[in-house]
């Protein structure tokens, strides 16, 4: 799947905020078959939480380092994109995805409040960082590397937390009857029809690592078949591809050379 991975051999983004590993390369799970159903959807959960890491890495380490009024106007897109996609995803959890556990839980309540009430709890943080990306994008704001880490350093800390801990949470409904292969599917096909094409698609591409913890994920790492990933590649990555200049990898997902660090 494209071209050999770029050596990496200065700061990538796996660092400030670290990566998770997923619960299915913590318990050496390759054979997918045996995989409980909420072991799967862990892992699943954190391959995204991971991508959307690596979306904050790159801005964080990168932040300082831009200059130019063009690279500045590519920058501010690039976050535009974070952003678009971390609204999209959390949407979409409080919306669709945790719901849909209810329905199809055979059991007891299996409630995710305490991880939705997170949302809440970083989300002061996460609309002042907006509102900057978004007054940068209007030309109503000068750009200030040091302001985006600061800005960033007032919800990261609790939006890793965050992250993090949903993956537990999701590991502990392994003790509760959910049709997992019903949720799998309303999942993914909302994933598909729902996607917003301009942003959230190209900036996941160029995030997602396809490489991460090979081969435990090969057989679902990416979420979408290769000819998918071509149609991406012509369709949507084009319009803003300066903006994917700041990604960790390239068209083909995978990692590259941070330009600006």
């Amino acid at each position: 799947m494209g071209q050999k991975p770029t050596k990496i051999t200065k700061q990538w983004a796996d660092g400030p905020f670290q990566l998770m590993e997923t619960p299915r390369k913590r318990l050496g799970i390759k054979d997918l078959k045996k995989e409980p159903g909420a072991l799967a959807a862990a892992t699943e959960m954190c391959l995204v939480h991971n991508m959307l890491i690596r979306m904050l890495n790159c801005i964080y380490l990168q932040a300082p380092n831009v200059k130019l009024e063009k690279d500045i106007s590519d920058f501010a897109t690039f976050m535009h994109a974070f952003l678009v996609t971390i609204h999209e995803h959390h949407g979409n959890e409080e919306k669709f995805y945790f719901p849909w556990l209810e329905e199809l839980n055979a059991e007891v309540k299996c409630s995710l409040d305490k991880n939705v009430e997170q949302h809440h709890g970083f989300a002061p943080g996460l609309q002042a960082f907006e509102d900057y990306v978004k007054a940068l994008r209007e030309e109503k704001a000068k750009y200030d590397g040091a302001k985006v880490r600061s800005l960033i350093d007032a919800f990261g800390t609790a939006l890793i937390e965050h992250l993090k801990e949903e993956i537990t949470s999701f590991e502990e409904l392994e003790k509760l009857k959910i049709d997992w292969p019903a949720w799998n599917k309303k999942v993914q096909k909302l994933a598909v029809d729902g996607a917003e094409t301009e942003f959230e698609i190209p900036i996941a591409v160029t995030c997602l690592d396809y490489t991460f913890e090979d081969p435990y994920h090969a057989k679902t790492w990416p979420p979408f078949p290769w000819f998918a990933a071509l149609m991406f590649r012509w369709l949507y990555l084009p319009k803003h591809k300066g903006a994917w200049r700041f990604s960790c990898c390239d068209w083909y997902s995978k990692p590259k050379e941070l330009e600006f660090v």
